[in-house]
């Protein structure tokens, strides 16, 4: 979180803030400077999260899609959106205020590979952080365990074991691998990621390889 507030500026809250048509803005930038400078509300209400929401969803890639900026100023405020999303709905009284961590994990993956190592070393801490607070087989378990994954193997942190341990517990939700992502939003984005990851950094490990071509549908 620390490594997200320092790249995104009082401009970019300015243009996570106006995300929703411009809507409530002021309230929403009210409400983004509180959590940048460490006030993250509990339970969280609509000034932030619907603006939060919505820029998680943007593609920094696409440079005509809006809300949300191109390049890297759009990977930083999508990296900041889903990192906030992300720990707050680690709090226990967020329970049910959010949807879509599906999509949410794997948007801050692909900013936070596509922003460099330190944004990738930060957001693998990150994740194993968020993920120690989360009940078993809560639903997202798996996808959890496959971004930690991909983080690893995209940064050359993960031995064999690790990974069998991470893959395992990737399967406790669905006994076919495939079917964790085909249904979700950002399927494409999964995808995307594993191909570049799981299959094509995978370091001669075929049980990551393998994995990785499940996941995809190969």
């Amino acid at each position: 979180m620390r490594l997200v507030f320092k790249h995104v500026n009082d401009s970019m809250l300015r243009e996570i803030a106006q995300a929703d048509y411009g809507m409530d803005a002021d309230a929403h930038l009210r409400a983004l400077n509180a959590v940048k400078t460490g006030n993250l509300p509990v339970p969280m209400p609509w000034e932030p999260r619907e603006v939060l929401e919505l820029v998680r969803w943007s593609e920094p890639d696409v440079r005509e899609w809006k809300p949300g900026s191109a390049g890297a100023r759009g990977h930083w405020m999508r990296l900041f959106s889903c990192t906030v999303l992300l720990r707050a709905a680690s709090e226990p009284e967020n329970e049910g205020y959010f949807t879509g961590e599906d999509s949410t994990i794997i948007q801050f993956v692909d900013s936070a590979i596509k922003l460099g190592k330190k944004s990738s070393q930060a957001a693998l801490a990150f994740l194993l952080w968020c993920n120690q607070y989360r009940e078993p087989n809560d639903g997202d378990t798996g996808y959890f365990a496959e971004a930690i994954l991909c983080l690893a193997v995209s940064l050359g942190q993960c031995d064999a074991d690790w990974a069998h341990s991470l893959i395992a517990a990737a399967k406790i939700d669905d006994a076919n691998p495939a079917a964790m992502i085909r249904d979700c939003q950002k399927s494409q984005t999964w995808k995307d990621v594993v191909c570049r990851t799981l299959v094509e950094a995978s370091a001669g490990n075929k049980e990551i390889e393998e994995f990785g071509r499940a996941l995809i549908g190969e």
